[in-house]
């Protein structure tokens, strides 16, 4: 129902560029020019900018001008005439999303919308939890801040025809996290939460990701244990 909302809302939105070609008056808005998949940097003549009358809600998340969004990923796919609205890009100074689609609890996609962040978390099949009778201890955090960029309720080769999950396509940042969803989706049940800035972002639970590559070692040779020891006298 989430994902029929949605389409419907571009749909609308959509429309509203065409009528303003037909003569309605409205003040300018960027939007799509052509279809932009989602991981697109927005180029010049991506988009061009089209009079439309919009609500003041949709008014404060859209673009009037084209140059802030050159250099800008979108986390959603967006079609020709598409209004482009802040939720659908990726955060700035990041990545590109990189997709990837899993089966995810239904329950959990309500109230979310397509170019959210969301945590990822798994419960593994016959846990406890699994089955709704506590065992809180065995849910995880996947991953932090992926972004949501499409829900397919129906039709999905990831589903048979009498599951009742849905397909989330997510945007993560690099293999190592499409790995770890996909990995949490075949071991179990996979369910979005809104993220919170405070959440940060990146694999596991806050405060357990990896050393990014690049960072500084730790100075010293190693000694017998294997750990590092102290440089100088």
């Amino acid at each position: 129902m989430v994902g029929g909302f949605l389409v419907a809302s571009a749909a609308v939105i959509v429309f509203a560029a065409a009528l303003s070609q037909a003569g309605h008056h409205g003040q300018p808005f960027v939007v799509a020019a052509r279809s932009l998949p989602a991981g697109t940097v927005i180029g010049p003549g991506d988009t061009v900018t089209e009079s439309v009358n919009l609500p003041a809600a949709t008014r404060k998340v859209s673009f009037q001008q084209q140059e802030p969004l050159i250099g800008r990923a979108l986390a959603v796919d967006a079609v020709p005439g598409e209004l482009i609205q802040a939720s659908m890009l990726s955060p700035a100074g990041g990545p590109p999303a990189r997709p990837v689609s899993v089966a995810v609890d239904p329950d959990s996609l309500a109230g979310l919308v397509t170019g959210a962040a969301v945590d990822v978390l798994a419960t593994p099949a016959g846990s406890p939890g699994s089955s709704g009778a506590g065992g809180s201890g065995d849910v995880t955090v996947v991953v932090r801040g992926a972004t949501l960029m499409a829900v397919n309720r129906g039709g999905s080769g990831l589903l048979p025809s009498s599951a009742s999950a849905a397909v989330a396509t997510l945007g993560v940042t690099d293999l190592s996290e499409a790995e770890a969803v996909v990995q949490a989706a075949h071991s179990g049940t996979v369910t979005l939460v809104q993220a919170e800035p405070s959440d940060g972002t990146g694999a596991g639970p806050a405060g357990s990701s990896p050393t990014p590559t690049g960072s500084p070692t730790p100075t010293g040779s190693p000694g017998p244990s294997g750990s590092p020891t102290p440089s100088g006298g």
